[in-house]
């Protein structure tokens, strides 16, 4: 009994990220779930509560953005901070190249912001909080740094050049369509965030 509500719970989350990607969130709703998901929409309410709660959920427990874990835990600290951002960083670009359902998604969000796409993105800022909370905890050096500011500049610049990828191939010359040029996007990472204070 328990396999089979994990099954559905599953199918539920699957056929959030489904319509999502292929409509985004103006014909998102439980009926249209409940028919993509193929279970009666009572048992939508019974496991997750309400819509918004069902879309904190397949932000959280579908595979839709990499969490704190993937990005935070890779068995092995790096010697400094702007090391341990770096792999973060690189890590969440490389993430979201390999999650088109998500490409979309983020595109539809700046389409057409409400209250849906506001959990979504709360579960995005509170993986991102914790990442810097872990940096700042462990790496005592990374407080003389604005590190908030350089993140949300840095992970813009990921999101907008993995999104942009999808329709456009190159930036500035650089070829995203191809790893040479993700590669000297993320050597240009590395080069900004190791960049040592003057003076």
């Amino acid at each position: 009994m328990a396999r089979d509500k994990e099954e559905t719970k599953a199918r539920i989350l699957a056929a959030v990220g489904k319509l999502l990607a292929a409509s985004g969130f103006r014909q998102l709703g439980i009926n249209a779930i409940a028919r993509e998901a193929q279970v009666d929409k009572v048992l939508i309410y019974r496991y997750f509560g309400s819509l918004p709660e069902l879309l904190r959920a397949f932000g959280q427990e579908g595979d839709y953005w990499i969490n704190a874990e993937e990005l935070i835990d890779n068995g092995v600290a790096a010697d400094s901070w702007d090391e341990e951002m770096v792999r973060m960083l690189l890590q969440l670009s490389q993430g979201l190249q390999k999650r088109p359902i998500t490409q979309e998604i983020l595109r539809w969000e700046l389409l057409e912001g409400n209250e849906l796409t506001e959990e979504l993105a709360q579960i995005r800022e509170q993986t991102a909080i914790a990442c810097l909370d872990y940096l700042m905890q462990n790496y005592p050096t990374s407080q003389n740094r604005d590190l908030p500011a350089i993140s949300a500049v840095l992970i813009a610049g990921i999101v907008y050049l993995t999104l942009r990828s999808r329709i456009y191939p190159s930036f500035l010359g650089i070829d995203l369509t191809s790893p040479t040029g993700w590669q000297r996007i993320e050597a240009a990472i590395q080069s900004m965030v190791q960049a040592k204070d003057e003076g």
